[in-house]
């Protein structure tokens, strides 16, 4: 049994969210800046190679939520990030041979989509736990505090992943190669985790599959998850489809300079306006209404993409994409509260295994479709349709759904 005085389990698990975050903001820029940048991929095939890398979380998250309540969550936490290391090693492998082909990409990515399908239900579900663990010993921390910390401490970390994926410029390698090594040390951390083997879950095909279909039924009736959903699809199709695809292409098509830079300038400003707002929520009491702070901060991420319409100096393009990110942090922790707290215990797992496969089910499709109008009608033009599209979702969200009158000290909404 672990005693009081033993070294506390959340700041592992802090540790273990940073270093893997740190890597996917690395992602964020090397990705994409070998399609558009490396490659010269077209718009559509910009658009295409970053659904390549979200679709195959659609595809297998659910089966992640299933794994994150049969498996131990250090183990197979380590394993996942084990090969997603490899992967990352055999990418600069493959750069630094001067062999990268759209095709290579297009595998990598789906290959590391596919992993990160597992890894983060199983993470996610594991804070529950960690919480629970911690409380036992007389270190008690209220769950909307730890996601909203959690959430600070993902976006501070990626935020230093894009900083450092910055100085990558025509040298893209080594900085795989680090990406890699990066997360082989997150596999490492994962195997600090305490939590045990799950219990309760039968360990046939056929229990797995009645499990998964309980998970999802539990999901679209439940009168909070079934909306955060729905709030989770258009996050993907509108927000993050536009994201990572129209900065690249606005940076590509009116703005000189390193365009690796220049895009890596754009997601840091992004990232540490929301790490601003995670962190002061996290420091705050938290809010008793989460459901209005999350939509509003939505509203305010699509007039921020709305005024992408215009030509604009490119440090007033920073700062509006500021603005979208302060609004992104209270979104993201909001969601994470919510989620987590209206959640029965024995569906976690599989209810964030299908909250995410909306969000991760909504960017393929989004990527593929700005960057199809942004063939069709220039990436300026092509922003309008997902800014009025999350306007009207939003606000369908307010007027229609339990979310606005939603409060965290009951659940009788």
């Amino acid at each position: 049994m672990r005693r009081a005085h033993s070294l506390p389990e959340l700041p592992l698990y802090y540790l273990l969210v940073g270093l893997y975050f740190f890597a996917f903001g690395m992602q964020f820029v090397l990705y994409p800046s070998l399609v558009a940048f490396v490659l010269h991929a077209t718009p559509a095939g910009v658009g295409l190679a970053q659904s390549a890398l979200s679709a195959p979380m659609f595809c297998f998250l659910l089966f992640g939520g299933l794994l994150a309540e049969r498996a131990k969550a250090g183990t197979a936490l380590a394993l996942l990030q084990v090969m997603m290391a490899f992967l990352s090693l055999g990418l600069a492998a493959i750069v630094a041979q001067h062999a990268l082909t759209y095709v290579t990409l297009i595998g990598y990515a789906i290959l590391a989509g596919g992993c990160a399908a597992f890894i983060m239900p199983v993470r996610d579900a594991a804070l529950n736990g960690v919480i629970a663990r911690e409380a036992v010993l007389g270190r008690h921390t209220p769950i909307a505090t730890a996601a909203a910390t959690t959430t600070a401490v993902q976006i501070g970390a990626q935020i230093a992943g894009i900083a450092v994926a910055t100085l990558a410029g025509r040298n893209p390698e080594p900085y795989l190669a680090l990406q890699g090594l990066v997360l082989a040390m997150a596999a490492a951390v994962s195997l600090t985790l305490h939590a045990p083997k799950p219990a309760g879950h039968e360990r046939t095909v056929i229990g797995a599959l009645r499990d998964l279909r309980e998970g999802v039924g539990y999901a679209i009736r439940n009168p909070i998850m079934s909306p955060m959903l729905i709030s989770a699809a258009y996050v993907g199709v509108f927000v993050v489809g536009s994201l990572q695809v129209l900065f690249p292409l606005i940076i590509r098509s009116n703005y000189a300079g390193d365009p690796t830079k220049l895009l890596a300038a754009l997601f840091a400003s992004f990232w540490t306006a929301s790490f601003v707002s995670a962190v002061f929520l996290s420091r705050v009491k938290p809010l008793r209404r989460p459901g209005r702070a999350m939509i509003a901060s939505h509203l305010v991420g699509a007039v921020a993409l709305l005024s992408f319409a215009i030509d604009k100096p490119f440090l007033e393009f920073t700062l509006i994409v500021m603005v979208w990110g302060l609004a992104a942090g209270v979104a993201i922790s909001m969601s994470r509260t919510i989620v987590q707290g209206a959640a029965e215990p024995q569906f976690l797992g599989r209810v964030l295994a299908v909250y995410s496969m909306g969000f991760m089910g909504g960017a393929p499709l989004g990527s593929a479709l700005t960057g199809f109008a942004a063939s069709e009608l220039d990436a300026h033009i092509a922003a309008i349709i997902p800014a009025l599209a999350l306007i009207v979702a939003s606000l369908g969200l307010a007027l229609f759904t339990p979310l606005w009158r939603y409060r965290t000290d009951r659940t009788d909404q």
